[in-house]
């Protein structure tokens, strides 16, 4: 909705919970972040393979740190390594790796320190997820998996058990509950302040220009000869010609003849922006009349028609119509914060010691 402001939501070390990235994203959900650069040379013990640990590593039952007593060893930030780079696997360039490894490393120690640090206090506080909470969950993480996959068949695959599982999901509750309470007194941001920020910041609030369209594919396969492709751009031909004499409408002709995944749902493609679709096809729809069912076009798909249904030129987007998101961020930050806060005086008052 608006430029440049992410989604905001408090994030912390959930160890069972992160059962769902292995289980896989489903597709188009999630982007994989962009490592920034670290240097290496401040980084310790690194891995060669996204996979296994390098053998000329110190032993890893070896303590890398403790947190008031308590050790971290140096195969339980590997363990989390590789499961953190196992989603990056065929995405990030080898020259790139062990950056992304060091990035990794340095992240994960401090993550575990936190983590320490928060099951000391939830234990101080006294927080027990009571049965019903966890079954709650546990059918929660179930309706995110994809079809034929279980909890316990991803788990029985890492050589996991259900109860080690449940030990740490409740161990997460009872994280959150823990967080939830420190944040119970920060206040939503008043629809004030959100005007202020919306005043103060004009340029994350710009609407990109883009087009709303629908389309019919003719596909055309590399071994097709030029017969045929004159054969299947003189049926696009006809039916482009039947939709403008009105015999059929441009849905209907996509349903019966669209070669792209969008027929069933009558060629529509949504909404889109400058950079998203094939030059060929970008040039067409940004460049027809809105309502209009234009010429042929080639891709390296095929032969299209597109019908544009809706053209928004490039500007500023109303406080009205991003204001709920735009409180909801703005709260979220203010309990980052208080987050950030208490776990900050949790490190100043712990005896951390990095070996």
């Amino acid at each position: 909705m608006f430029k440049n402001l992410a989604n905001m939501r408090i994030i912390m070390v959930l160890p069972a919970v992160a059962l769902l990235t292995l289980a896989g994203c489903k597709e188009n959900e999630v982007a994989a972040p962009t490592p920034e650069a670290v240097d290496l040379s401040q980084t310790e013990d690194l891995f060669t393979s996204p996979i296994q640990p390098n053998p000329i590593t110190t032993d890893p039952e070896e303590v890398v740190v403790r947190v008031n007593g308590e050790g971290i060893t140096r195969g339980e930030i590997m363990e989390m390594m590789n499961m953190a780079l196992s989603q990056y696997a065929g995405l990030v360039p080898a020259e790139q790796l062990q950056q992304l490894q060091a990035q990794l490393y340095s992240q994960i120690k401090s993550d575990l320190i936190i983590q320490k640090l928060l099951s000391a206090a939830v234990a101080e506080a006294g927080i027990v997820i009571d049965q019903a909470k966890l079954d709650e969950t546990m059918d929660e993480i179930r309706g995110t998996l994809s079809e034929g996959q279980t909890i316990e068949g991803i788990l029985e695959s890492r050589g996991e058990s259900i109860d080690q599982f449940k030990v740490e999901l409740a161990q997460d509750l009872a994280t959150q509950e823990l967080i939830d309470r420190e944040t119970a007194s920060v206040a939503d941001v008043s629809e004030e302040e959100a005007q202020e920020f919306y005043d103060s910041n004009p340029e994350q609030f710009i609407k990109p220009e883009n087009v709303t369209a629908s389309h019919i594919l003719i596909a055309v396969d590399e071994t097709d000869t030029e017969e045929t492709k004159a054969e299947k751009k003189a049926k696009l031909e006809q039916i482009r010609n039947n939709i403008l004499a009105g015999t059929v409408t441009f849905a209907d002709a996509a349903i019966e003849n669209s070669d792209c995944p969008s027929a069933p749902d009558g060629g529509e493609l949504g909404t889109f922006g400058v950079g998203q679709m094939v030059p060929e096809f970008e040039v067409a729809a940004f460049s027809q009349e809105v309502g209009e069912v234009g010429s042929i076009i080639e891709t390296e798909f095929g032969y299209h028609i597109i019908r544009v249904t809706d053209h928004q030129e490039e500007g500023p987007v109303s406080f009205s119509e991003v204001e709920d998101q735009l409180i909801a961020y703005l709260t979220n930050q203010k309990k980052q914060q208080a987050v950030n806060d208490y776990i900050a005086g949790l490190r100043d008052s712990a005896t951390i010691e990095e070996m």
